[in-house]
């Protein structure tokens, strides 16, 4: 009678198992938004996702619905906008139903973020600015003596002009 009901609880019931792969990602935060991408996540749509700070959700994209609280500015699917630079975790759950059982897979990423401080430019594009600003002075002086020429020169043909008139 035991082997009866054994059998039957394995056949009737779904077997369920449980795998877990753990992942760690480097992100660069570069100012007030900060871009965090799973390709893993992008490629399973349809399976839940959750993302969380520390032991706090910030987001979850169940059933195609997306769900964001702060420090979370977007949510799509495999994808999150953040207004801090935070290490973040994405748990990412597919569960497949066949027709008596059904598996569950985990994947969890660790996301880091690595702060980028815009540094001061390099010699190489300073000596570019340098012949910018030189090209543009140059240009400037240029202008500036033409105007003054064509001023000098109107004033002289004015000034012959009144000559030649009070001659006449």
């Amino acid at each position: 009678m035991v082997s009866i009901q054994l059998i039957a609880l394995f056949f009737i019931l779904p077997n369920v198992t449980a795998e877990v792969k753990v992942t760690s990602q480097d992100y660069i935060c570069t100012g007030d938004l900060n871009h965090v991408e799973s390709e893993h996540a992008m490629k399973n749509p349809s399976c839940d996702q959750y993302w969380s700070y520390k032991d706090y959700s910030i987001g979850t994209f169940l059933h195609s619905m997306p769900g964001c609280h702060s420090p979370c500015k977007e949510l799509t699917a495999g994808s999150i906008i953040l207004t801090d630079c935070i290490n973040i975790t994405l748990a990412v759950i597919c569960t497949k139903v066949h027709l008596k059982t059904s598996s569950t897979i985990e994947a969890r990423t660790h996301f880091y973020g690595k702060m980028i401080h815009r540094s001061q430019p390099s010699s190489e594009e300073r000596t570019h600015i340098g012949a910018y600003l030189s090209i543009g002075a140059l240009t400037f002086i240029s202008i500036l003596l033409c105007a003054g020429w064509l001023h000098h020169k109107n004033k002289n043909n004015l000034t012959d002009a009144d000559v030649t008139n009070t001659r006449l």
